[in-house]
């Protein structure tokens, strides 16, 4: 595993950093890189929770799985292998990993909000069709309303066995131009970086 040197209070989000660097290397597909996440939030959890008050250590919580999501889904856009089924069953696995882990710790409401984008990423790495593809884009604009049509691009360009031809729509000012409301791009923010 990779090692970082940061100052101690960036060593928390280092090490979000560290496991989440084996997305999609064997042993992340075993659910060890989420496995060991979920452990170390644990114990940073248990020790930090003696030292400071409750709404602090909310907070905290909170900007731990923010922070996470973005990095997941820098790692997931950032990575070159293929997006194929065992791919998308981890992503749906982790979700519920994530969302289990958190919901201890803040409200389920609060946890489904900061999850949301990995599985409208997830859908959209498994759409089938141009019109999925859209579907789900508007989808994520109504969460994310700057999310780029990039992002788009990225998944579809790491999809296994799309044809070129489809891609080509789907990355285009389409998917956008469709996902528009009132020309505009719907409400919302993205916790991408």
């Amino acid at each position: 595993m990779a090692s970082c040197e940061v100052s101690s209070e960036d060593s928390y989000f280092c090490s979000i950093d560290v496991l989440i660097a084996i997305l999609l290397v064997p042993d992340w597909y075993e659910g060890l890189g989420t496995e060991y996440l979920i452990a170390t939030f644990g114990d940073y959890f248990r020790d930090i929770k003696m030292y400071i008050e409750d709404r602090s250590f909310r907070r905290f919580v909170e900007s731990c799985l923010e922070e996470t999501i973005v990095v997941y889904v820098d790692h997931l856009l950032t990575q070159r292998n293929c997006i194929r089924e065992e791919t998308i069953e981890r992503m749906r696995l982790d979700e519920e990993v994530l969302l289990d882990f958190f919901r201890e710790h803040l409200s389920l409401r609060k946890v489904e909000n900061r999850v949301r984008i990995l599985s409208d990423l997830r859908e959209l790495g498994s759409a089938e069709c141009l019109d999925s593809f859209t579907l789900i884009y508007t989808n994520i604009l109504e969460h994310q309303a700057d999310c780029p049509p990039e992002v788009v691009e990225k998944l579809v360009a790491l999809r296994e066995g799309i044809q070129r031809k489809e891609a080509k729509e789907v990355i285009g000012k389409e998917i956008y131009q469709n996902s528009l409301v009132d020309g505009n791009p719907p409400k919302g923010r993205i916790c991408l970086r």
